[in-house]
């Protein structure tokens, strides 16, 4: 399986996903269940980042690139990703699409939790590194220091969701952000992280944990970190 991931601007700044009766959700789901009518589409998620509620983030899982590259060729596609842009899309605003091959051992971290359907807090971390493409030895040396810390995540209370990997296409810096060009250092590769935590508070109290402390610097440190992007998003099931 890989994970489609879209991020972008909504054209409306007031939006509020978790209001039911929002125009905006209506016609988000309705294109996403149009996007799970292709061949290999799986599952589709959607989510407003709490920190940032004018950016969406959208994953559609896929059996493989192959099929998600397809259905980009198909004749109904162009039609169906105007539409997507002209009604969902700020107008020359952020606008990123990138797939990540997510580790199949964890537990999915976006899976729905209630049965409102909405999935819990699900705290994202995309850490940029450099040179890119990195080599697979610079990347297995990096997910060995990531691993110290694992274990510490995973018995923690509250979580729900662990998922990893790394973003298939090489993309620019800060990623959600469209930016003006003045801080681009360049084309990165990105270690995407998704934790799914039963709500806010509890990821917080993780931080706040010395165990947590004291195991920090395997993230920091890390040959090649350009910088990274945390937040979190609620997320809902198409």
């Amino acid at each position: 399986m890989i994970s489609e991931i879209a991020i972008f601007e909504a054209s409306d700044p007031t939006l509020d996903l978790s209001k039911s009766d929002s125009p905006y959700k209506s016609t988000l789901q309705q294109h996403l269940k149009n996007v799970l009518a292709f061949d290999g589409a799986q599952a589709a998620y959607y989510g407003q980042i709490i920190e940032k509620p004018h950016i969406i983030i959208v994953f559609v899982n896929w059996d493989k690139l192959e099929s998600h590259v397809k259905a980009t060729k198909s004749p109904g596609f162009p039609a169906h990703e105007t539409s997507f842009k002209t009604n969902l899309i700020k107008e020359n605003a952020l606008s990123k699409v990138f797939h990540v091959p997510f580790s199949e051992n964890m537990l999915d971290a976006l899976q729905p939790k209630t049965s409102s359907g909405t999935i819990g807090d699900t705290e994202l971390v995309f850490a940029s590194f450099q040179p890119s493409p990195l080599p697979q030895a610079a990347k297995d040396k990096i997910m060995e220091s990531f691993a110290h810390v694992e274990p510490v995540i995973l018995r923690h209370g509250g979580l729900t969701g662990y998922r990893k990997g790394w973003s298939v296409e090489a993309l620019s810096t800060p990623l959600l952000e469209k930016g003006d060009g003045k801080e681009d250092i360049g084309k990165c590769d990105y270690y995407v992280n998704l934790t799914g935590w039963d709500k806010m508070d509890s990821h917080v109290k993780f931080m706040e944990t010395q165990e947590f402390k004291d195991n920090q610097h395997w993230y920091m440190d890390v040959e090649g970190l350009r910088g990274g992007e945390i937040v979190h998003a609620r997320f809902y099931e198409v």
